[in-house]
């Protein structure tokens, strides 16, 4: 005789079958709304490309006229006509493209386009003033007019680029679109700054062929800035990986850093000996325009593409809705039909095989599988839920394994453990990525090499334990001395080594030098005993010629020399 099911459980199965039914629905009424969301959004962000399009032509020629115009006052001689003409191009255009963004923008952020509107009126005045200094010789000029106009344009190319980052509302949460637009405003700020070091060099040697301390260090301050956004432009151009963007962003790399920026630093040594010749700025003049330009195309280019990726996301957007509303109208015919499916044979441990599963889902496996030696289909579900729990048990037996396997080959194969600094096999591996990218870029960076002097006494005195508390101490201090960039590593015994990338000889220099009094002054308490130590450092810069055996070699020999020249000094060769 077959067993009768109990009918108790229908109105209890039917209600578990709405639910889950409502789920469905629920999800299907979520990916309708997040359709229409996405194709909201989509449009949205049509409008910031609308507003950032005029106002990203407008910052070239802005750009354009801050530098030319920086370089004017700065010459002996009144503005030539054809510096003058090039000037009135620059804002002609300018005027217009802000003031179609204005027009665009004040429709959605009124008080951001009022503001923008106020402090470019200011500069068109500023013009005015610069438009008369401009007629007059250099020595008839008004002290401090030159930087007044930079410091004014840069300010106004700042808040622009500002507002537009924050109008554009990057969420991170629609990729490719928001890394373009990221993209775009780094571009147009790497643009204004490598516009800036351009501008500094060029009037600098126009005015008196030479270039003073406080304009060098600027520059050089330039020059740091610039790279590391040229460094996050090449990233989000990976991350993207468009071959347009790769070729444009190599554009860039030929005409500013490969012919561009070697000129450049030439005319810049020159200037720093006093060896200028004549025409120098023009010819440097000259050579920045194709190089600014090529990053003003970039920008274009990633304009393009995101105008095309936001097309394709209206459209995935509208697709959307119609699959959500699509889905919506299937739920609830859903409903309908397994309503009159209620009657069918339904078994009552299916909840409680249901709830097992779900609290295996959550990683819970302490639970006892009911209903295994049964021969129907809940005890074949039952052993296969079984099954997945011992599953699941190898699974987070196997995982914490790995993840404790990890750690452990991870700290091993990068740290020192005693210290907790670097080991030597991972700064070496370092300084082959700083090799290969001075080999790139010609980035200079430095190696500084620093012993604790008379280490052996410390031992000899109070123990290894003290000794190795010394040098744990050392390290911390070390690491504290130093900036973010450099790299720290334990190279052997009581002996240190720093790699300081963008930093030459004498950058190196002082930072040994700071680390090397930190520690003179540092009193080591280790239980009653005070400790004393002083350390010697050896600076080398990297060179082609040294590479990097030569390098590490030539610190080790300056170390040497400090050891044998009394200690506790700072030594670069």
């Amino acid at each position: 005789m077959c067993k009768k099911i109990d009918t108790s459980i229908l109105p209890k199965i039917s209600i578990l079958i709405a639910i889950l039914c409502g789920i469905i629905m629920i999800y299907s009424s979520k990916t309708l709304y997040l359709g229409w969301w996405d194709y909201q959004q989509a449009r949205e962000r049509k409008i910031f490309q609308d507003i950032t399009g005029p106002f990203a032509d407008g910052l070239k020629n802005f750009m354009f006229e801050r530098g030319r115009m920086n370089v004017i006052l700065s010459a002996h001689e009144p503005i030539s006509r054809e510096n003058h003409s090039f000037i009135n191009e620059r804002r002609t255009a300018s005027d217009e493209s802000f003031e179609l963004g204005f027009s665009i923008m004040e429709k959605k952020y009124p008080e951001e386009t009022a503001l923008l509107r106020y402090e470019y009126d200011k500069i068109k005045i500023l013009r005015i003033k610069m438009d008369e200094e401009s007629q007059k010789p250099l020595l008839q000029r008004t002290p401090g007019i030159r930087t007044l106009w930079y410091t004014n344009c840069t300010n106004y190319i700042n808040l622009a680029g500002t507002t537009l980052k924050r109008i554009g509302g990057i969420s991170r949460n629609n990729y490719p679109i928001d890394t373009y637009y990221e993209l775009i405003i780094d571009t147009l700020r790497f643009r204004s700054i490598v516009g800036n070091e351009s501008s500094i060099f060029t009037s600098a040697i126009t005015g008196s062929k030479t270039i003073n301390k406080d304009e060098y260090a600027a520059l050089l301050l330039l020059r740091g800035e610039s790279k590391q956004i040229w460094f996050d432009m090449n990233d989000k151009a990976t991350m993207i990986d468009s071959d347009n963007l790769i070729t444009a962003l190599e554009t860039v790399n030929d005409k500013y850093y490969r012919q561009f920026r070697p000129n450049q630093d030439r005319l810049l040594g020159l200037a720093l000996k006093g060896q200028l010749y004549d025409n120098a700025d023009k010819e440097i003049a000259k050579l920045s325009v194709p190089a600014l330009d090529s990053v003003l195309l970039l920008a274009d280019v990633a304009m393009q593409e995101m105008y095309i990726e936001n097309q394709k996301s209206i459209k995935n957007g509208y697709e959307s809705f119609i699959k959500g509303l699509l889905q919506l109208l299937a739920s609830i015919l859903t409903i309908i039909l397994i309503t009159a499916y209620l009657k069918t044979r339904l078994i009552q441990p299916l909840n409680t095989i249901v709830g097992l599963v779900e609290n295996l889902s959550l990683g819970k496996t302490d639970i006892i599988v009911p209903f295994i030696e049964r021969n129907d289909e809940i005890g074949k579900l039952a052993n296969g839920v079984e099954m997945l729990q011992k599953s699941i048990e190898e699974e987070q037996a196997l995982k914490l394994e790995l993840q404790e396997a990890v750690v452990k080959l991870a700290e091993l194969s990068t740290q020192d453990p005693l210290t907790g600094l670097y080991n030597r096999r991972y700064i070496i591996q370092r300084i082959n990525e700083l090799e290969s990218r001075y080999k790139r870029s010609q980035s200079v960076f430095s190696v500084i090499i620093g012993d604790i002097d008379f280490f052996k006494t410390v031992n000899d005195s109070y123990g290894h334990d003290c000794g190795d508390f010394t040098l744990t101490n050392i390290a911390r201090l070390i690491s504290d001395c130093c900036r973010e960039q450099d790299i720290v590593a334990r190279w052997g015994g009581e002996e240190f080594l720093i790699v300081a990338p963008d930093t030459n000889n004498s950058g190196a220099q002082i930072l040994a030098e700071r680390i090397r009094k930190e520690v003179e002054d540092k009193t080591l308490q280790y239980g009653d005993i005070s400790v004393k130590t002083t350390m010697t450092f050896g600076v080398s810069e990297y060179s082609n010629s040294l590479g990097i055996e030569g390098t590490i070699k030539n610190a080790d020999m300056a170390l040497l020399h400090g050891k044998a020249h009394g200690r506790n000094r700072v030594v670069v060769f």
